[in-house]
């Protein structure tokens, strides 16, 4: 398991504390203490209501914390954060990539929060625990449905994708450079005999088998390697061997910056290989202490038009591949207004 590493966006000031990015005024607990209502009935009334007012001029001030005015599960909170920060639990490689010093002092500098970003392989245990505010992560991750189905996160939203990649020797003995269909790729493998390196990693298993089969490609035979290496090991075995694998465009960028293998990506471009992520913001009404009103602005935020093209336009430091692109666009659209 990742050892956790957190990380606050350095070099932004944080004197003026605003509650949303979004618009979001005043979060369900705190308009119902000034109102003065304890009832139920009321808390019935305000399920569907949408409280977004306009955004607050900068430096008025943030959210404080609230007690709860509904049932709660007995999940307790951790201790409590400064009203001005929002936890963010995340995996790895977008902060790796370097994406969020790309977008979150933007982010703060507008609002006046502070983002506190925690990485790990873990990431949906410690926010049932009141540890995280919002939560980023593949949607694949495991840890997604049973989160949100137990009632532990609001929906997911959609907010960027990563490519995967083909990798394989530069010297490319199945001339599959260049090509932009991975189905293509795959025929030109199986038929030269090439050693393709199975990286067993759930969601790239199962893209292989997708890709094979609309290939009509036989897997049979030792040019298919199938030993259960994952990740890193999978790349040092496709070196090894001569030939190829597939896997996330950064995590190989990353392993490629601490030790050079003779392999590089030959195929990027086919929709099958991305990865989407979503932010999903923990439930007030099943955990204790959650800044809400900041989860869901940073959540906006990264929904934002003007954020998904700096989303576009990012690279990483010495790399011209595009390693993350926009996916909001697949959301509800009433969530994301009028950029």
């Amino acid at each position: 398991m990742d050892v956790p590493i957190v990380k606050t966006v350095p070099g932004v000031a944080h004197a003026g504390l605003v509650p949303s990015a979004t618009g979001r005024a005043m979060d369900r607990r705190a308009f119902l203490r000034a109102l003065g209502a304890g009832s139920a009935t009321i808390g019935v009334l305000l399920t569907g209501c949408d409280l977004a007012g306009p955004r607050p001029a900068a430096g008025s001030a943030a959210p404080a914390a609230a007690s709860s005015d509904v049932i709660r599960s007995a999940t307790p909170a951790a201790a409590a954060a400064p009203s001005n920060v929002i936890r963010l639990s995340s995996v790895v490689i977008p902060q790796e990539s370097r994406l969020y010093d790309h977008l979150l002092p933007e982010f703060e500098r507008r609002t006046g929060y502070r983002v506190q970003v925690t990485t790990a392989q873990d990431v949906y245990g410690p926010a049932r625990a009141g540890k995280f505010d919002i939560v980023l992560s593949h949607y694949q991750h495991e840890g997604v449905s049973a989160f949100v189905q137990e009632g532990f996160g609001e929906w997911p939203r959609l907010v960027f994708s990563s490519p995967g990649a083909v990798i394989g020797p530069p010297s490319d003995p199945a001339g599959i450079r260049g090509v932009t269909d991975v189905v293509e790729a795959f025929r030109r493998i199986g038929r030269a005999g090439t050693p393709f390196v199975v990286n067993d990693i759930d969601g790239l298993r199962y893209v292989g088998e997708v890709i094979w089969r609309a290939a009509n490609v036989s897997t049979s035979g030792d040019w298919y390697v199938d030993k259960g290496t994952k990740g890193p090991d999978a790349m040092r075995a496709a070196a090894q061997a001569g030939g190829y694998t597939m896997w996330g465009l950064v995590p190989f960028f990353r392993l490629q910056q601490q030790g050079k293998l003779p392999l590089e990506p030959l195929l990027t471009g086919d929709q099958l290989l991305k990865s989407v992520m979503v932010t999903i913001v923990v439930s007030a009404q099943k955990v204790d202490g959650i800044n809400t009103t900041g989860a869901r602005s940073l959540q906006q935020y990264l929904l934002e038009a003007e954020t998904q093209a700096k989303i576009r336009t990012f690279r990483m430091a010495g790399i011209a591949e595009q390693v993350w692109w926009p996916a909001a666009h697949d959301n509800e659209k009433a969530i994301m207004g009028r950029p």
